[in-house]
């Protein structure tokens, strides 16, 4: 992804930051920051990006252990949780003095950008979340989707052939017959040190942030995918009864990376939102 401005600063380069002005060349256009997923980067927005730069000036930014710098802007003493990437997103903003924007953040971006908000409520206007949990085990009437039999044999196949799990890994979780995203899942699961993706694994699917999301105010607008293998469409509908200014849009796709494999879908619920 080109860009023709770049601010530089120490955390802006760890974590890949661009800014792309909108297409029609706008001053003053409202801010879009997009967050990516586990095993992406900022790469992954890209068919959205189009539509995107229609309304906004967009940030993209690679998360800690993603992209070309995670191995080295992964920190293992302080990245032990999702609070982690909220520090970075915050600091990240706080040093390209930006006071206000929206945010479009897929998977575990989402919990980092509600404890962000949790915190910080007057740096975001809207929260756009794609797939989605506060809790990927199930819990009594919780159903997260996982039991811990199946992250700890997920971890454990991690460990021990860290490149087959991703080969095996990456076709359930793209869902759908699309061998070129496979691949590039794939791809971006292998890009991560094996230390830094078993560790961020852990921290992600051992989460649990339920007690976050009624303190959340900001608007939240949920996309949720009706047949995602790692978000059950009642996760969705959880956060929705739980977040206090939410929608939820659940789109007739499979997989966890519908921003990839059903763009359209996902733009379709996303454009009413739109600012300019």
């Amino acid at each position: 992804m080109q860009t023709p401005s770049f601010q530089s600063g120490s955390i802006s380069l760890r974590h890949n930051w661009r800014l792309i002005p909108n297409a029609s060349g706008k001053k003053n256009a409202p801010l879009l920051i997009l967050s990516h997923g586990f095993g992406t980067d900022h790469r992954s927005w890209r068919l959205l990006l189009p539509d995107l730069l229609k309304h906004y000036d967009v940030g993209v930014y690679d998360l800690a252990g993603a992209g070309p710098n995670g191995g080295r802007n992964f920190e293992p003493h302080r990245h032990t949780s999702i609070t982690a990437y909220a520090d970075d997103l915050l600091n990240l903003l706080d040093e390209q003095g930006i006071g206000r924007c929206q945010i479009l953040c897929h998977s575990v971006s989402g919990m980092a950008a509600l404890i962000a908000a949790s915190q910080r409520p007057e740096l975001f206007e809207r929260i756009f979340m794609i797939a989605a949990s506060p809790r990927y085990l199930d819990d009594g009437d919780y159903g997260g989707g996982f039991l811990q039999a199946d992250l700890d044999g997920l971890f454990t196949a991690m460990e021990n052939n860290f490149e087959a799990w991703a080969n095996g890994f990456a076709p359930m979780i793209v869902g759908e017959s699309s061998p070129a995203f496979v691949l590039e899942f794939t791809a971006g699961l292998l890009q991560m040190p094996q230390k830094v993706a078993l560790q961020t694994a852990k921290f992600i699917f051992q989460s649990d942030f339920r007690a976050l999301l009624p303190e959340i105010s900001t608007p939240c607008v949920l996309i949720q995918p009706k047949r995602d293998p790692a978000v059950p469409v009642k996760v969705g509908q959880y956060l929705h009864e739980k977040l206090q200014n939410s929608d939820l849009h659940i789109i007739d796709s499979s997989g966890h990376l519908p921003h990839l494999t059903a763009p359209y879908a996902v733009l379709a619920h996303l454009r009413p939102y739109f600012t300019g």
